[in-house]
């Protein structure tokens, strides 16, 4: 069963340290949260989205992320 009200996250959180992410580091958040901004950009989704997580305990996800930039985009550019 999915809540009714998503949970926010902001990619922007995957570069801040956070106890519940023990053994990651700011640097390895960083990355993700660029790479997943591309990609979200690439497939022309707003700002804000919701994602749906179907798994042991189905959830729903508003992800929200700021605009990229250029040097963004060519570092997680596909080769």
């Amino acid at each position: 069963m999915v809540d009714n009200i998503p949970k926010l996250l902001y990619l922007d959180d995957l570069s801040q340290s956070k106890p519940e992410r023990p053994g990651w580091s700011l640097t390895f958040g960083a990355s993700c949260q660029d790479a997943a901004a591309v990609c979200l950009d690439d497939q022309n989704h707003p700002y804000r989205v919701n994602l749906q997580i179907n798994g042991i305990q189905d959830t729903e996800v508003e992800l929200q992320w700021n605009p990229i930039n250029d040097t963004i985009r060519r570092f997680n550019a596909d080769a």
